[in-house]
């Protein structure tokens, strides 16, 4: 699936780099949910961060959130910026049956 951002369903940008990493992932699970796939669907996610500092973060956020005894593939990268300067971060999944 496409690459998703912290923003709300409402089109609300979340301020802090946890909201925003919660919002992706839960419009990642959204948008599993709606192909009939779980999260264990997951085959490999690559995180987008617009700063280094917020790594060990990320880590807390995606074992707590997503963490499994068969992990997905995981590629994160620090990017200069994303679509747009308030994003901090941006979720790319690839999942299957």
């Amino acid at each position: 699936m496409s690459g998703q951002i912290g923003i709300a369903p409402d089109g609300m940008v979340l301020e802090s780099f946890e909201d925003q990493c919660n919002q992706a992932m839960a419009n990642v699970e959204a948008l599993l949910s709606d192909a009939g796939l779980k999260r264990d669907s997951i085959l490999r996610v690559t995180y987008y961060l617009t700063d280094a500092q917020d790594l060990a973060a990320l880590g807390k956020i995606r074992n707590a959130r997503w963490g499994s005894e068969q992990p997905p593939a995981v590629t994160t990268l620090v990017v200069a910026a994303l679509a747009a300067p308030e994003l901090q971060v941006e979720i790319e999944v690839v999942a299957g049956v």
